[in-house]
């Protein structure tokens, strides 16, 4: 693999990884999903930016990757067995195991803090549900008997943030209990694209998500209890799949001026200091990066 200082980027036709040498370190490490190979994979970014590594290798179509607490298992979706659902897998890709089962969609994983349950998005007749299950597949519970999407944990367990069209006009952000009682609508604004996916920042004070913005979605954030939002792009097109790194300092994101495909973003946790992460070869719409922790 060819290398040149240019940071973390993806670049050249093939889409392959660039960096300068380094040691070989995988923590934190980045998920991404790519289309390189021709469907949507997984691919691990080590913390370096040196290498790419492959971690689905069949030819369906795989997606949502999300790491567990303690950085030993990844959960993600695959619609390997011919409907979408969720599967996990041993950090370097083997040991594949199939979590959920039956026709509709199960989507969006999203491991508790205490790497015990998994939450994930499932399609419920016309609309979808926030279901939640142990980290072994077993006792599968829906969450409330409303419609829910993009679930996302509170780094202590108690609360869920999740994206809900139940008011019939667009997708709106709301908070629950881990239970799935005391649910709280955080905004106002009909999305009409679903593309919220919140997420707490690390110490669980703040907030992330992708709001509406005329034709176009942006990355918005707020205090844990909705308040004091703020805009953090304004940059066109779709801006969505946005993540923390693990020291709360930058935000990763998808940016897609044509609404479809583009690159990674990172910026500054206020919004400043927006530059490429990884170029657009083969990335996947719907497929939001992942960070190791641990």
């Amino acid at each position: 693999m060819k290398r040149f200082l240019i940071g973390l980027a993806l670049c050249g036709a093939a889409g392959i990884l660039c960096a300068a040498p380094a040691p070989r370190d995988e923590k934190p490490g980045l998920l991404i999903v790519s289309k390189r190979d021709g469907n949507g994979d997984i691919f691990l970014v080590d913390a370096n930016g040196e290498v790419v590594r492959k971690l689905t290798k069949d030819s369906s179509e795989n997606s949502y990757p999300a790491w567990s607490p303690d950085g030993k298992k990844i959960a993600f979706a695959s619609d390997r067995d011919g409907t979408m659902n969720v599967y996990v897998m041993d950090a370097d890709g083997s040991n594949v195991k199939q979590l959920t089962k039956g026709e509709d969609r199960s989507r969006c994983p999203a491991w508790s803090p205490d790497g015990k349950k998994i939450a994930f998005g499932r399609t419920v007749g016309e609309g979808c549900g926030v279901f939640v299950m142990d980290a072994d597949g077993e006792n599968v519970k829906r969450l409330g008997d409303d419609d829910g999407w993009n679930p996302a944990w509170s780094p202590d367990g108690k609360k869920i943030l999740f994206a809900s069209r139940r008011e019939g006009d667009g997708f709106r952000l709301y908070q629950m209990d881990a239970d799935g009682t005391n649910v709280k609508k955080l905004t106002d604004n009909a999305n009409p694209y679903g593309s919220v996916y919140p997420c707490y920042s690390p110490d669980g004070k703040k907030i992330l998500w992708t709001d509406g913005d005329g034709t176009n979605l942006e990355i918005h954030v707020a205090d844990a209890d909705g308040t004091n939002i703020k805009k953090l792009t304004d940059l066109g097109g779709l801006n969505t799949f946005a993540i923390w790194t693990p020291d709360g300092k930058s935000i990763i994101f998808h940016h897609m001026p044509d609404h479809e495909s583009g690159p990674v973003y990172i910026m500054d946790a206020d919004g400043g200091n927006r530059r490429e992460l990884i170029k657009s070869e083969g990335l996947v719409k719907g497929a939001r990066p992942a960070w190791r922790t641990k």
